[in-house]
């Protein structure tokens, strides 16, 4: 193996951590094991914070099905340098009706909210983020407490709520399979073939279409039914590209949009990030999602082959099984070592419960 290599494979797996914190995490489950529920977990908090785009799926499908509670919690963790924010909230019966919210800054309780009495608690240091000047009659606030602040107080650049609020605007989540979804980061929907033209990049589009896929494409921009399409130039006439493109390819041009993207990206996490790859296109892909070390993501997969001591830490393999989410190391008596073989040890049941 070059030295290239070597260091770069060295790189890779040091972008798996930032701040000694998992920064990138890949996720193998089996079928219907909760990966996309998983996602709209985590991305709750998008449709709680930002104006930003949420899934039908996520509003209709809340509760968990085995349990007879009607009150869904969400707790979430945040580390911005020194500063670790803990913020909860709770709902009831509708994805918009939230009953409960807190917020604690290094421990120390920042605030407590009951929608249901409109009562803040009397613990309360709004001051501690910059909100002691609220003024607002809280009984008339119809949104989070949080998103209220975020809005209506004048924060440092630098300060837990500014950071706070650009990390969930930059949230993204995204899969191509039956049919193409986001949550996060944008408001609407648009055309991506229509947004690659206006933006002139159809000839970095073409070089990277090329470079994933190997197919050689030529592509240009033509006016069809008063619309314009990308193109692919054949021989006797051109073809629209999105019609004739193979379900790996579609996948790679959605794909493309959003790595077009990523400077905006915070946190991101593509459920079966390869479900149309040829095996050598996903590990190129998850390659070059692990060189944007200041991106948190996390992918979810069926394919064992990406499971490699080389290109990620065994601790950032997870198995979602059974309504458990453990990393490869917390699934096995054995000390992992580069030498093991990730993918035949998975195969082998090594890591089965």
């Amino acid at each position: 193996m070059s030295t290239f290599v070597v260091i770069f494979l060295r790189q890779m797996l040091t972008f798996c951590i930032k701040d000694n914190l998992l920064n990138k995490i890949l996720v193998f489950d089996p079928n219907s094991s909760g990966k996309s529920n998983l996602g709209y977990a985590l991305f709750d908090i998008v449709g709680v914070l930002t104006d930003n785009r949420i899934s039908n799926s996520q509003k209709k499908n809340l509760y968990n099905a085995d349990s007879s509670s009607k009150i869904m919690e969400f707790n979430y963790k945040f580390k911005f340098d020194n500063d670790i924010i803990d913020y909860n909230y709770k709902k009831e019966e509708s994805y918009n009706n939230l009953i409960f919210e807190e917020m604690y800054l290094n421990q120390e309780l920042i605030y407590k909210f009951d929608y249901k009495t409109k009562q803040l608690s009397k613990e309360s240091k709004l001051e501690k983020i910059g909100a002691d000047s609220l003024t607002t009659d809280l009984s008339t606030i119809s949104i989070s407490l949080l998103k209220f602040i975020m809005n209506n107080t004048v924060q440092e650049k630098d300060s837990v709520i500014m950071k706070l609020n650009s990390f969930v605007n930059g949230m993204l989540l995204f899969k191509s399979l039956e049919h193409n979804e986001y949550v996060g980061l944008e408001t609407g929907t648009f055309g991506i073939s229509e947004w690659i033209v206006k933006n002139n990049l159809i000839d970095d589009f073409n070089e990277f279409i090329n470079k994933y896929t190997k197919i050689n494409s030529k592509l240009e921009a033509k006016k069809f039914l008063n619309e314009i399409v990308i193109t692919e130039k054949h021989k006797s006439y051109s073809l629209n590209f999105e019609e004739v493109a193979s379900s790996g390819t579609k996948a790679l041009i959605v794909f493309y949009f959003w790595y077009k993207n990523l400077d905006r990206i915070k946190f991101l996490y593509i459920d079966e990030f390869d479900a149309f790859y040829h095996f050598e296109l996903s590990l190129n892909i998850l390659k070059l999602i692990l060189e944007y070390k200041d991106i948190q993501a996390i992918l979810t997969s069926h394919n064992t082959h990406l499971a490699n001591n080389d290109l990620m830490r065994p601790d950032c393999y997870y198995i979602l099984k059974d309504g458990k989410f453990k990393s490869l190391p917390d699934l096995t008596e054995r000390e992992l070592r580069q030498g093991h073989n990730l993918e035949k040890m998975m195969r082998q049941g090594e890591f089965d419960e």
